[in-house]
């Protein structure tokens, strides 16, 4: 609930950074549900088309459980197919930057750790600059791009005293590209928030609350009021808001669940391996050194002895004797003035 509030919280903020210009003559704005966990509601201009929605990722596709737990929106309103003019909610993903954890060596950026993509911490300036605009757009440069840091919104939304003692950090940027696709020339502006979760969190960070809208440079401001009223309009449903609560608290429990399990099948692959690797060294060194390990039915306890003879046999004195003879007794033996003899099993 808190993370689809700061979104929608934060596109008004975002929009509102905009310059206003005059709406058309008449636009007719259609209530609609989002369609997929009807999560909420929102205005669409009558004509355009709506894509994707709330989701959850499948951890398994993922790589891990970490983006797993929360509902994503990835979610937009556009004119025309080809998107030409566009507005694009995404979703909020926790990354993770091993920078000098002991896994770095085996999880580099570009890949993926407990379904987190690794990736260097950065600011939001850098990351709609250097990741996001990369990620929609990979085969495009812009011919212009320009990023403004908003340290007001930080303040306004996250500047609070529980915050700093957790050690998480944040930074609030909006940045503009001109660029050309399809050979019309577009102007994009895009916002985020990037969350640093801090020194008890491992290297994870997260984007939050993050937008794009983008419409013709020449048409740009032309569009602009309406992506205000379209960001304002969205309204929560409350039972979605109880189901998504709930089920965060199921996955997670699950989540947890999960990760002891997983540690205590690696705890007992270990002692596995251990107990393997003891065997096997222990095995080597009697074959090497000429011996056996033997049970004694007297003491019930294993004692060592040679292993030149097939059979061993001992009595409660502690006397012993070997003998490669299969049928030989010394029980029945004349030549011993001893009796009460058992023969001794190999200890395996």
């Amino acid at each position: 609930m808190k993370k689809l509030q700061g979104l929608l919280t934060a596109t008004l903020l975002f929009i509102a950074t905009c310059l206003q210009a005059q709406l058309p003559d008449k636009i007719i704005l259609e209530k609609i549900n989002e369609p997929v966990q009807k999560a909420f509601s929102i205005l669409k201009p009558k004509g355009w088309l709506h894509e994707g929605g709330v989701i959850l990722w499948d951890p398994i596709a993922a790589g891990g459980a970490a983006n797993a737990i929360e509902s994503k929106i990835d979610f937009s309103l556009k004119k025309d197919p080809s998107g030409t003019v566009k507005i694009h909610w995404l979703p909020d993903i926790y990354f993770a930057d091993l920078t000098g954890a002991p896994a770095a060596g085996m999880f580099p950026e570009g890949s993926t750790y407990n379904g987190m993509p690794v990736l260097h911490k950065m600011n939001a300036s850098a990351f709609l600059t250097n990741h996001l605009f990369p990620y929609l757009h990979p085969q495009i440069q812009p011919s212009s791009a320009d990023s403004q840091e908003l340290p007001e919104i930080v303040k306004l939304c996250y500047d609070t005293d529980m915050m700093k003692q957790l050690g998480n950090r944040y930074s609030a940027a909006v940045s503009d590209f001109i660029y050309t696709e399809e050979g019309v020339r577009y102007k994009e502006r895009s916002f985020c928030i990037i969350q640093d979760m801090g020194p008890y969190a491992g290297g994870m960070w997260k984007n939050r609350s993050t937008v794009v809208v983008r419409a013709p440079v020449e048409s740009f401001d032309q569009w602009e009021p309406l992506f205000h009223e379209i960001g304002q309009s969205v309204v929560l449903n409350p039972d979605w808001i109880y189901a998504e609560l709930k089920g965060q608290m199921q996955r997670g429990s699950t989540l947890i669940k999960t990760m002891q399990d997983v540690a205590r099948i690696g705890a007992e692959i270990e002692k596995s391996h251990a107990e393997t690797n003891s065997k096997i060294n222990h095995d080597a060194y009697l074959t090497l050194t000429g011996q056996e390990d033997y049970f004694n039915p007297f003491t019930n306890k294993v004692e060592r002895g040679t292993n030149q003879w097939d059979h061993r046999w001992v009595d409660a004195r502690g006397n012993v004797i070997y003998t490669n003879n299969e049928v030989y007794d010394p029980n029945q033996d004349p030549e011993l003035s001893m009796d009460g003899f058992k023969e001794c099993r190999v200890n395996k």
